[in-house]
Order: structure tokens, then C-alpha cells, then sequence
């Protein structure tokens, strides 16, 4: 039987169309969600998009997949640390 990748075993691939559509693989968390900027922890580290209109248009933490649509202005990575307890976006939805 095979098992099941890992996220952590997952690429880290950014697919950016037109400056209107992001496809982001690697992801393990979604940390904050605004309509100009969204956080997200990636196998790759901290990752802040930036723009205006943001919209999550797939959001699949199993999968490691966020699609994105909106105004795309900048994708910085940043040496901070996401996971602190109970400050994660998801968390706060389980809640």
C-alpha cells in the first residue's frame, strides 16, 4: 500500500498568471486573510502576498493548495514564525 505524501515532503511551487491568478503548492497553513494581504506558511517558509481585491478562490490544507485571485502587488518571504498557538486563521474558524 502506498502511504500518503507528507506536506512537509511536498514542493514548494508558485504559479503566478497575468498578475490576477495565484496557485501556491506547499502550503500548511493559512495565517491571516485580508482583501490586501494574505499570510501564508509554506514548506518554504513565511510567505506575504500582497494586492488588492484578494480572494481565495481554493483553499485545500490536505492538499497543500491555495489558488488566489485578485490584483497580485508582491510575494515577500519573511523570516517570521507562523505557527504560535491559537493565532492561526483556521484556528480561529474551528473556534
Amino acid at each position: 500500500m502506498e502511504e500518503k505524501k507528507k506536506i512537509s515532503d511536498q514542493a514548494h511551487q508558485i504559479t503566478l498568471n497575468n498578475r490576477n491568478l495565484l496557485a501556491v503548492d506547499g502550503v500548511t497553513n493559512l495565517g491571516s486573510y485580508e482583501e490586501e494581504l494574505l499570510i501564508l506558511e509554506t514548506v518554504a517558509g513565511v510567505l506575504e502576498i500582497k494586492g488588492g481585491h484578494l480572494h481565495v478562490q481554493q483553499l485545500n490544507i490536505d492538499q497543500g493548495r491555495v489558488v488566489i485571485d485578485g490584483e497580485i502587488c508582491s510575494l515577500v518571504y519573511t523570516d517570521q514564525e507562523l505557527v504560535k498557538k491559537g493565532r492561526s486563521f483556521l484556528s480561529k474558524l474551528i473556534k
